[in-house]
């Protein structure tokens, strides 16, 4: 059975008319111990589904279909027992450490609240235990760090606060939702490396959100490509990288900088609104590939081999 299994997962805001979805129904599995990414341009719904795995969707938001993590759907539970999961069986690596964290509690506070919340420690305890943290995410004097506030740190510190906060009890799954936004590169590489020696320490499975495939093609074992809302493309990353049967991940693997002369080939147009959505397929209207035929109706998510699934008409023609 497989740590986290999403089947079929939407998600709609409510309007003065009817429910608009913004996610229509994800799938994907995460085994224990894997790296699982999750890819795709900004607005297609990808922090929105981390949201949902948490808990943690708007008030004017509901979530169909189901996620069942250790043989339990997460939608079916009250908010109390989502709450004693939430931190110590899954716990999240928000986009921006700035604003996730309290501008007004000392970091040392804020490790401290996880622990007292879901160990149960002693205030000491767990102040202690805070500086041990501080110390595995690898940022230095962690006796003097763990007095200081958010606003006293780098960026790449503050993320490595939010990394120590996340894994305080050990979690099952951890999600890193765009955890190298805004760091340079050196520091985006010090991150990666440090989520992989956790994962790897702690023997916990990682839920990888970027934009960015090089990302993926190195830090990741199977990747889901969403776009509008919707799964394109599901693959081990080596299949996903040597053989896309996407226009989409086609398009974004044409997008990355490859040799020193060779032009990109970018993909026209931009992410439309979830009420802007052109008719058939989503990505009709920026795919070279288009025929009249992917006008009139959407394509399924079908599997064209043993454990890749795409969402086009003619997934059979890219080789």
């Amino acid at each position: 059975m497989s740590l986290l299994e999403v089947r079929n997962l939407t998600i709609s805001f409510a309007t003065s008319h009817t429910p608009l979805k913004v996610v229509n129904k994800i799938i994907f599995d995460i085994e224990e111990a894997m790296v699982f990414g999750l890819v795709g341009e900004s607005g297609c719904g990808k922090s929105l589904t981390a949201l949902a795995l948490m808990g943690l969707l708007p008030e004017n938001s509901s979530a169909g279909g189901s996620i069942v993590f250790k043989g339990v759907d997460l939608l079916s539970l009250k908010e109390r027992s989502m709450q004693s999961l939430r931190g110590k069986e899954i716990a999240m690596i928000f986009q921006e450490p700035m604003t996730s964290l309290n501008p007004v509690l000392t970091i040392g506070c804020q490790i401290a609240e996880v622990l007292t919340t879901h160990e149960g420690l002693s205030r000491r305890a767990a102040m202690d235990k805070a500086v041990e943290l501080l110390r595995t995410v690898k940022i230095p004097s962690p006796e003097i760090r763990v007095k200081e506030y958010p606003h006293q740190m780098s960026g790449g510190m503050r993320q490595r606060v939010m990394i120590a906060i996340a894994i305080a009890c050990k979690p099952s799954l951890l999600i890193a939702d765009e955890p190298t936004t805004a760091l340079d590169v050196t520091i985006q590489s010090q991150i990666l490396t440090l989520l992989q020696g956790l994962k790897e320490e702690m023997g916990m499975s990682l839920l990888l959100i970027t934009h960015d495939l090089g990302i993926i093609s190195e830090n990741a074992n199977r990747a889901a490509i969403m776009y509008a809302g919707r799964l394109m493309e599901l693959a081990d990353v080596k299949e996903l990288f040597s053989n896309p049967r996407n226009p989409y991940t086609l398009g974004l693997l044409e997008s990355i900088p490859r040799e020193r002369g060779v032009p990109l080939t970018p993909i026209p147009g931009i992410v439309p609104r979830p009420d802007e959505l052109p008719p058939g397929c989503t990505f009709s209207d920026r795919c070279r590939f288009v025929r009249d035929y992917c006008r009139e109706k959407e394509p399924e998510l079908e599997a064209i081999s043993r454990g890749h699934l795409t969402r086009c008409y003619r997934a059979k023609e890219f080789r």
